[in-house]
């Protein structure tokens, strides 16, 4: 039970940084594009700063995601080694 709640959590950090990844970015009424595609040509100097926080944002989210799913794979892998010995 715990290697799908994991799972499912690291599911949802994994899809909340694509969300967040792809959703647009606007800066007093200027669109700064996303952290995927940024806004082609020059963009204001406060894009600079809210892309970066997005970013990092976007990096924290994949990160924990997968740790979280690699986590679940690891206690599921364990269970079943150890239902393996004691039987």
């Amino acid at each position: 039970m715990l290697s799908k709640v994991l799972g499912a959590v690291g599911v949802v950090l994994l899809i909340a940084g694509a969300v967040f990844a792809v959703r647009p970015i606007h800066v007093n009424g200027e669109a700064c594009g996303s952290v995927f595609q940024p806004e082609k040509g020059i963009t204001p100097m406060q894009c600079d700063a809210r892309l970066g926080s997005r970013s990092d944002l976007v990096t924290g989210l994949g990160a924990g995601g997968i740790a979280v799913l690699l986590t679940g794979f690891a206690v599921a892998a364990v269970r079943d080694r150890r239902a393996g010995v004691t039987s």
